[in-house]
């Protein structure tokens, strides 16, 4: 037989269980399907960057494009699976910050990209697919 302690440690974990378990059903309805990835500041940067109003690309990043056969749609898909590298980029503090990032496309190729972000534009200096040697001959 149980003794009184015993049958009231597991009446707690019971009710722990049960008020956890609804404390996750209800942070489900809150937040649905949101994952924890959007919240950290790089991923919130890069969402903003690329919902400026404009792109605008260097002479030498227009050029490493052509070469690599790169398209505005996958430098987008690298903005939207990509991750800030924050060794590599310059102060989030200055007044036009330079980001370094890596970022997935759908296509499976890996793109290293460099920007700065002007008021509402986006200026790409620097674009590289990390698969393919750096063949290209860009300003």
């Amino acid at each position: 037989m149980l003794g009184k302690g015993e049958s009231d440690f597991w009446r707690r974990v019971r009710l722990y269980l049960f008020g956890f378990i609804m404390g996750l059903i209800g942070v489900y309805f809150i937040f649905g399907t949101r994952g924890c990835k959007s919240l950290t500041p790089g991923m919130l940067k890069l969402d903003d960057l690329v919902t400026k109003t404009t792109f605008q690309y260097n002479d030498t990043a227009t050029c490493q494009m052509k070469c690599q056969k790169i398209s505005d749609d996958e430098i987008k898909e690298a903005f939207t699976y990509g991750k800030v590298d924050t060794k590599k980029s310059q102060s989030f503090h200055e007044r036009y910050p330079l980001y370094n990032f890596n970022g997935l496309t759908r296509n499976g190729r890996n793109l290293n990209v460099i920007c700065i972000e002007r008021d509402s534009i986006t200026r790409i200096i620097y674009v590289h697919d990390q698969a393919m040697k750096d063949s290209c001959k860009c300003p």
